[in-house]
């Protein structure tokens, strides 16, 4: 059974085919990578499109351009193949990644323009448990939301754009991102655990409003 996993969500994206033969995964440098490279993986894997049989996908939150690329290209392959589909939150997959089962994490993201995704989970045997919900919030607001001693999973530039205090800085961690390695392992777990999605399941996570910036000339 091959199965491609999508990440889109953060820069640079990437994606991984999983068959008999193993995992296999590359890093995107832009979108329009998505599909040469997994072209070129399917190849290395030994499996063609055709062979695909499921198809998991990032949903953010992140870039809006990133997370459209995405899930089209996800539903076109489970289009094209009849392949079973099933999303999940990309950020998902940081506490899943970083933790022992029974640990806690805050993710925190740079979300720009002054705000920051934030979201508190709980690692499970083999899953994610959410505490706190994804949400758009501020530096002002985040003193509330930080539990003493909780690890932070964030990017590089979260500890400025959150001014973290130095304390709060020790416990941050930026060794892990969302990548389509992970969203694959967790995404073959749910998928097997609650079946399939429909396409009109799977939404972009985006959490906050589109904004249009103007550019100066």
């Amino acid at each position: 059974m091959t199965t491609v996993a999508i990440e889109t969500s953060v820069r640079p994206g990437s994606v991984a085919v999983s068959t008999a033969s193993g995992l296999f995964s590359a890093a995107l440098e832009h979108d329009r990578d998505l599909l040469p490279r997994l072209e070129a993986l399917l190849a290395e894997a030994g499996s063609e499109p055709a062979g695909i049989r499921a198809v998991i996908v990032g949903t953010g939150p992140g870039s809006f351009t990133g997370l459209r690329v995405g899930i089209a290209t996800a539903f076109g392959l489970m289009r094209g193949t009849g392949a079973l589909l099933f999303g999940l939150p990309s950020i998902e997959t940081m506490p899943y990644a970083a933790l022992e089962p029974g640990g806690e994490a805050v993710v925190l993201l740079d979300a720009r323009s002054r705000q920051l995704y934030y979201a508190r989970y709980r690692r499970t045997a083999h899953d994610v448990e959410v505490r706190d919900a994804p949400r758009v919030t501020t530096a002002a607001e985040l003193a509330t939301l930080l539990a003493p001693e909780t690890t932070i999973l964030g990017d590089e530039t979260v500890a400025d754009a959150a001014q973290l205090s130095p304390a709060t800085r020790r416990r941050l961690r930026t060794d892990i991102e969302p990548t389509a390695a992970h969203l694959l392992e967790l995404g073959t777990r749910r998928l097997h655990a609650r079946g399939p999605m429909q396409p009109e399941e799977i939404q972009p996570l985006y959490l906050r409003p589109f904004a249009v910036r103007e550019r100066k000339r």
